[in-house]
């Protein structure tokens, strides 16, 4: 009986753009592993929001964008990767997959360790896991990053808008793009980065850039003096986020707006931190639907209020 060839060994680099379709094919994979035996929908071949995140931490985070090898004769295969974010004083894990058949053999940790913040570097940890990857998740405690929100992915269209809040009187929406930026109140960065810091604690101009190229549209709310109360975005093919308020009260009425603003070819999906319980009872009261598990946002530290923000999607705040 001949003896199967022993694995090469597992080598670390940095990620390039050559990388990113065999991430998001162990992405799909690392998914489908656990998804399908319960019950669950394969995770689809082709996702081009999936691409563009990683090409965007890629460009913004190359030294946070580790993959995991081995060598199969000539060819080189990736195996796992890691990729982070850092945005001021917090460090975001945007995503953490190896593939089926090599887990549980220390890559996740060497990934991790790999772009976690050099020793001595005193940033806020945080990430946002699957509540169904209890291994990830104990992995993840383990360096204080602990769970400490549920998050759900409300899906659908309001089947009862008049279950939606209404914008307060004296309040009015200023719409903004990447092209056509609102020409009456002008939203310029600092003003948005500004109530980034009051309700996210850090300034991400490079994330707002982004989800505009991505075809999002913006949404600025002042009030009567011209102040900004808000900002929101929202989009054709029916993604929402990243949404802030100053004042929680406002929160549910910016997203109803914003689901109305825009209608969607098809369904809205918005994910929403439990900790903005009035905006979850308006969502579910006017016919949207939770989908999915609910996924847990984790951090060593406070550092955002969620009742305040709404993130852009599990893999970047």
């Amino acid at each position: 009986m001949t003896e199967a060839a022993p694995a090469s060994p597992v080598t670390y680099r940095p990620a390039t753009e050559a990388d990113l379709p065999a991430c998001e094919a162990t992405w799909r994979a690392g998914l489908n592993d656990y998804l399908v035996p319960m019950g669950q929908y394969e995770v689809p071949a082709d996702n081009p929001s999936l691409r563009l995140l990683h090409a965007h931490a890629l460009a913004t985070d190359p030294d946070r964008f580790v993959v995991a090898t081995r060598r199969a004769g000539a060819d080189e295969q990736v195996i796992g990767f890691a990729s982070a974010v850092r945005r001021g004083p917090v460090w975001f894990l945007s995503m953490l997959f190896v593939r089926p058949g090599e887990q549980a053999a220390g890559v996740g940790r060497s990934l991790l360790r790999r772009v976690l913040p050099a020793d001595g570097d005193d940033a806020t940890l945080a990430t946002v896991t699957d509540t169904a990857q209890p291994i990830s998740n104990g992995l993840y405690a383990s360096f204080g990053i602990v769970p400490r929100l549920a998050m759900f992915n409300l899906v659908g269209r309001p089947a009862r808008p008049e279950a939606l809040a209404a914008l307060p009187d004296g309040i009015h929406a200023v719409r903004f793009t990447a092209s056509a930026p609102a020409e009456r109140d002008r939203v310029g960065d600092a003003e948005l980065g500004g109530l980034d810091r009051a309700t996210l604690g850090f300034d991400h101009r490079q994330d707002h850039e982004f989800v505009r190229r991505q075809g999002r549209v913006g949404f600025a709310y002042r009030d009567g003096r011209g102040d900004l109360l808000g900002y929101g975005y929202t989009s054709e093919v029916g993604r929402m986020g990243p949404i802030a308020t100053r004042d929680p009260a406002l929160h549910a009425p910016i997203v109803a707006h914003l689901l109305e603003a825009v209608v969607p070819r098809g369904a809205s999906a918005i994910w929403v931190p439990g900790a903005a319980d009035e905006t979850m009872r308006t969502l579910v009261r006017a016919g949207l639907r939770m989908e999915g598990f609910p996924v847990l946002v984790c951090w060593s530290r406070p550092f955002a209020d969620f009742a305040r923000y709404l993130p852009i999607s599990p893999g970047l705040l």
